[in-house]
């Protein structure tokens, strides 16, 4: 990644990023997700908030207003929405001294009063890593906890997502910087930190194939792996907006199915409906194939998949919610159709009206 330009802040003793495109919508979709996981985790407990790269806390457009970045997004919303009887708690961690020093100023400077927010001048997995092993020395259990991992490079190792993963009530949304990856693939003097980014050596493979099946597997590879760790695996294409070529992809992990349906909402939402941010590919397809709604696709998927079968809905929904472009409103919807045609039944235990979309414990069977 290029070196950014520090943009100085009029009046002020710190500086600024240039807010480019894609970063924008990145900063939509966490603002998104954070107002709801937020809300919904901070009504009955504290909660922990890791930004685990926190650059340097501020952004601009056109270098006279000035926005402000990931750490900052999640202490306006908790001031803005959270449940105040309970913490959040924040911890920002950035290895660049300059950043880091930044981002206090910056946010003391937006929230004065924002209480429980440490600043750590480390690496990301060595301290998330030390966390973790205190709590687990103390014997401690860690508070729900979200993790916004968004590194400038591929610098990260799987081990350290997949102990995240492994701790209760913990959610990643990760930043695979695919073009650096596919772009290093062949490189010698990175093959260690290929190893420790996918957690095996079957990336090398990846070299042999053809540039058209490159990219699906580069992130089809990434996401089996990670699935070892969660439940749900969700990932979410950047691109370029001046380029058609991809420049990350934005994955969500989680083992709550909640979450994953809301988080795949927020995306939809934030981009006019498709799963991806596609800048000029808008004709181009995504992890999940196609990026609209196509009802009696959907349907002749339940009809096969779910055939002569007996579940809940929400079984139905974690069996789909991954692993195709439908989002939980799209399903719920056709279920209902499919009852209207005499196609399918539904018992009623969490909806009560005969009319209602199905959901979460509603036992249905597709005939």
């Amino acid at each position: 990644m290029p070196k950014e330009k520090l943009i100085s802040v009029p009046g002020k003793d710190y500086f600024a990023y240039k807010y480019r495109e894609h970063t924008q919508m990145k900063h939509k979709m966490l603002r998104c997700y954070l107002e709801k996981w937020l809300i919904i985790l901070g009504k009955y407990h504290s909660i922990n908030y890791f930004d685990c790269f926190g650059g340097c806390g501020l952004y601009t457009i056109d270098n006279k207003t000035f926005d402000p970045g990931s750490p900052l997004i999640a202490a306006q919303i908790w001031q803005d929405k959270g449940n105040q009887a309970n913490n959040l708690r924040m911890v920002c961690i950035e290895s660049k001294k300059k950043n880091l020093q930044n981002l206090e100023t910056v946010f003391n400077d937006y929230h004065p009063n924002f209480k429980k927010t440490w600043f750590v001048h480390d690496e990301f997995d060595r301290t998330v890593n030390a966390i973790l092993d205190n709590i687990e020395k103390s014997d401690k259990i860690l508070a729900p906890s979200f993790f916004f991992v968004d590194p400038f490079g591929f610098t990260l190792k799987y081990s350290t997502i997949v102990r995240i993963m492994s701790v209760e009530k913990s959610e990643v949304f990760l930043n695979f910087m695919y073009d650096s990856v596919q772009r290093h693939l062949t490189n010698p003097k990175v093959e260690n930190c290929m190893d420790e980014l996918f957690g095996c050596e079957q990336w090398r493979d990846i070299r042999k194939c053809t540039s058209v099946k490159k990219e699906q597997t580069i992130i089809g590879l990434y996401r089996d792996q990670l699935k070892k760790a969660s439940s749900f695996v969700m990932p979410f294409r950047v691109c370029y907006p001046d380029r058609k070529r991809t420049i990350y992809y934005l994955i969500h992990l989680t083992n709550n199915l909640k979450g994953a349906s809301i988080m795949k909402s927020c995306v939809a939402e934030t981009n006019n409906g498709l799963l991806s941010y596609l800048g000029k590919q808008k004709d181009q397809s995504t992890f999940f194939e196609t990026s609209g709604y196509i009802e009696e696709d959907l349907n002749t998927l339940l009809l096969k998949q779910f055939s002569s079968k007996k579940m809940t809905f929400n079984e139905i929904l974690a069996d789909l919610i991954d692993s195709t472009q439908y989002l939980e409103k799209d399903i719920s919807s056709a279920v209902l159709k499919l009852y209207a045609r005499n196609l399918a039944s539904i018992v009623r235990v969490s909806s009560k009206k005969p009319s209602s979309k199905p959901k979460e414990n509603d036992i249905i069977e597709i005939y």
